[in-house]
């Protein structure tokens, strides 16, 4: 029920906390928090109008687009209150762990779309300013050409929006990825 505001990513590794599993400490940074910084930047309207491809853009175009909102979203300043929340939570992990922070979007794993893929992760993050950067890198993929064509491909008018798993890194000899169905 959290996947509206923690993504699917999110959504999923809680389910299987609450099965017992054991999956990495971390936290999420919402997608509250994501529509409350650009709304505090002042360009959360001017994102949520141009979140399809302009009609008959050509590829040039559509990058030329994209471009110009990670920019817009790159400048978006972490409001204090959030980068305090992200500092407390990171801190509660324990020193300067190593983590992994990954793009998480709402309408990710839904039965009509699956954004796996389309967004931003990134490992072996540290400290955190690199932290903080770094979430708002994962805000920026929400307006790479890549995610902004798949809204276009699959009709999706809701407003863009991404939440952030930030999890412990997990050190690992070998690891995989599997579908079901």
């Amino acid at each position: 029920t959290d996947a509206p505001s923690v993504g699917g990513k999110g959504a999923n590794l809680g389910e299987l906390i609450r099965g017992g599993f054991p999956v990495p400490g971390g936290f999420v940074v919402t997608k509250e928090a994501y529509l409350h910084a650009v709304e505090a930047a002042g360009v959360r309207a001017k994102l949520a109008a141009r979140s399809l491809p302009p009609e008959g853009a050509t590829e040039t175009e559509l990058l030329a687009v994209a471009d110009e909102l990670r920019a817009v979203v790159r400048d978006v300043a972490v409001p204090a209150e959030i980068r305090t929340q992200i500092a407390q939570a990171y801190t509660g992990l324990g020193g300067d762990p190593r983590v992994a922070v990954r793009s998480s979007a709402p309408a990710e794993d839904a039965a009509d779309t699956s954004f796996a893929g389309i967004h931003d992760s990134f490992t072996d993050i540290e400290g955190v300013d690199a932290l903080v950067d770094t979430v708002v890198r994962c805000w920026m993929s929400l307006w790479s050409a890549r995610a902004i064509t798949y809204r276009g491909v699959q009709d999706y008018t809701d407003e863009p929006s991404v939440a952030v798993v930030v999890q412990i890194m997990a050190d690992s000899l070998a690891a995989g990825v599997m579908f079901t169905v």
